[in-house]
């Protein structure tokens, strides 16, 4: 007897769906690419529960007849190709016909669609893979796509998927790039009767920007435009001063498909890297157009990555076109010395008289730490000779030359005076001139969440609209310095998006971890220029601290390089 047999069609439709539908946010991503096709100008996304018990898209596309609804749940039915070749030159985001078979065969679905000008259009039910026959409605022209209990056939997969906030999240995170990517498309995204956020479909990608990622980013976007060798680079960039811990406000695009290609996204990010730390993302948003024929969307079952034939050489393009614009608006400043080896020698005041790095203290709501007794002598004999692209204090000592980073450093010092402060720091400060920030996708998830958390630790924040917070108040030892719009709301968030723990992770659990956080958020960044006496003064207080070789997050402060060293090093005999 033979052991191999066909599978029935509808168990086949529910595993291919596998491949194209693994959570709402997939579905999401195919309904709105549909739209997009169709020559959509304005597409309204609404969410239920995350879409897990409702997802529904509609548009004023070109709509279908009746015909072409019945045909539009079928495997492998589309308008989009008929012939091999046609595959890799097709201008659409959907080429394969299995979008709407795939969520149709997983889910309640309703379709209805009207064509323009006609007197009417037709709805059809499909459940669970199972259509009814289409049926005559009132409606304009365009298409409304309605998925209800997504999975409801397909337990094991139900139970894999996150919580509704969770999904939320990922519907927002998928929807936000086609936003960007098409700015002449008016979107809007509902959940829970409330608008998240909508576009204005004007075609002006600042006004996307906005919308998304709130003011302040839109107003350092950097434009980018090159084109040559077959190819064209366009889109923005923000200033390497401005950076994030998740990639949430990264998109690119080739022939107009949202894409993840890691080559590329990695050429983007090393042109940053000798200005952003580890572990922070800038923000990006760039198109790369090429030959069709160079590229291969069927490379992925999502299509969520393509392959090229050129990749290297765009890549090589792309960090050019980036580094290039990144160089002419640098925030680095250049080696500043004094003017002669006498005002060299000649020693800064201390913090006992005055010399208080002003321009942080300016900027915090935090005073500044006391002075102490000086626990080691070596940093409070080093003298300043200059700033290295307004990260590293350069300073000359009896033992060599340091290199000191005055982030780490200025971290170090805080976060010793938090400790002796203790549990005070915590307690919530109003502040003078409360700010508005607005959320990423997997943030707005994470804060409505973990808002009550945010009450109890000292936070006093506001819903304002879409998912701008408005912040009165901050525990007091985690102040924002003026003119980060972000602050600590933005730390707090962005490592509950990266913690599958919640309330598990460090910061929530450890005072330790709150000193270390506050201390990093009260510190004096990288990319600020510092006087001379600024520098020494925080010499003088690194010299105070108890263990001033590393920040509370374990980097180094200083690097020290003896005359032997650099003797050696160029050969030198002493």
């Amino acid at each position: 007897m033979s052991q191999i047999h066909i599978l029935d069609a509808l168990v086949a439709d529910q595993i291919a769906a596998g491949e194209v539908v693994e959570r709402p946010a997939s579905a999401a991503k195919e309904l709105v690419e549909n739209s997009l096709d169709s020559g959509a100008r304005h597409i309204d996304i609404t969410v239920g529960d995350g879409g897990l018990s409702f997802l529904a898209v509609h548009d004023d596309g070109r709509g279908m007849d009746r015909e072409d609804i019945l045909l539009s749940v079928k495997r492998h039915a589309t308008s989009k190709i008929e012939r091999l070749e046609d595959l890799m030159r097709s201008p659409t985001l959907g080429f394969r016909g299995e979008a709407l078979a795939a969520i149709s065969a997983v889910s309640r679905m309703q379709i209805a669609s009207c064509q323009k000008g006609a007197a009417y259009g037709y709805r059809v039910h499909i459940d669970g893979g199972v259509s009814s026959e289409p049926q005559p409605c009132a409606m304009g022209q365009g298409t409304d796509i309605q998925v209800e209990d997504l999975f409801f056939n397909v337990p094991a997969r139900l139970k894999s998927l996150k919580s509704p906030t969770a999904e939320l999240g990922a519907v927002q995170n998928t929807l936000q790039h086609y936003a960007v990517g098409y700015p002449q498309v008016a979107f809007k995204l509902t959940s829970g009767g409330k608008v998240l956020w909508q576009t204005p479909g004007q075609g002006r990608i600042e006004d996307i920007v906005v919308q998304l990622f709130g003011q302040d980013v839109a107003a350092d976007l950097l434009e980018i435009a090159w084109s040559g060798q077959g190819m064209a680079i366009s889109g923005f960039v923000c200033p390497a001063g401005r950076h994030r811990g998740t990639r949430q406000g990264q998109s690119l695009f080739i022939n107009r498909r949202w894409v993840t290609n890691w080559a590329l996204r990695n050429a983007v990010e090393e042109a940053f890297r000798p200005n952003v730390p580890d572990r922070r993302y800038p923000y990006f948003c760039l198109w790369v157009e090429v030959d069709g024929a160079e590229v291969d969307p069927n490379a992925h079952p999502t299509k969520a990555e393509v392959r090229l034939d050129r990749e290297r050489i765009i890549a090589g393009r792309l960090y050019r076109a980036v580094s290039d614009v990144l160089a002419t608006h640098s925030q680095s400043s250049p080696l500043v010395l004094r003017s002669s080896v006498a005002e060299t020698l000649q020693r800064a005041p201390s913090p006992a008289h005055g010399g208080q790095l002003a321009l942080t203290w300016e900027q915090q709501e935090t005073s500044p730490p006391e002075a102490g007794p000086i626990l080691h002598q070596e940093y409070r004999e080093l003298v300043p000779l200059g700033q290295w692209q307004a990260k590293y204090i350069i300073a000359q000592g009896p033992l060599g030359l340091y290199l000191i980073d005055q982030h780490a450093a200025h971290e170090r010092v805080y976060y010793e005076e938090f400790r002796k402060k203790g549990h005070d720091i915590l307690l919530s400060q109003p502040l003078l001139i409360p700010y508005t920030y607005t959320c990423l996708p997997g943030e707005w998830a994470k804060w409505q969440e973990n808002r009550g958390m945010f009450a109890e630790m000292g936070f006093d924040v506001d819903e304002v609209g879409g998912t701008t917070l408005l912040v009165r108040a901050l525990p007091q030892g985690l102040s924002s310095p003026h003119g980060d719009s972000g602050g600590i709301i933005r730390t707090v968030l962005e490592s509950l998006a990266d913690s599958e723990q919640h309330q598990g992770h460090p910061i929530f659990w450890t005072q330790e971890a709150r000193y270390a956080m506050a201390a990093c958020k009260a510190a004096v960044k990288a990319y600020r220029a510092l006087t001379l006496e600024e520098m020494q003064t925080l010499l003088d207080m690194m010299a105070r601290t108890e263990d001033p070789r590393g920040c509370p997050h374990g980097r180094p402060t200083t690097l020290h390089l003896s005359l032997e060293e650099v003797d050696r090093r160029f050969g030198r005999r002493g």
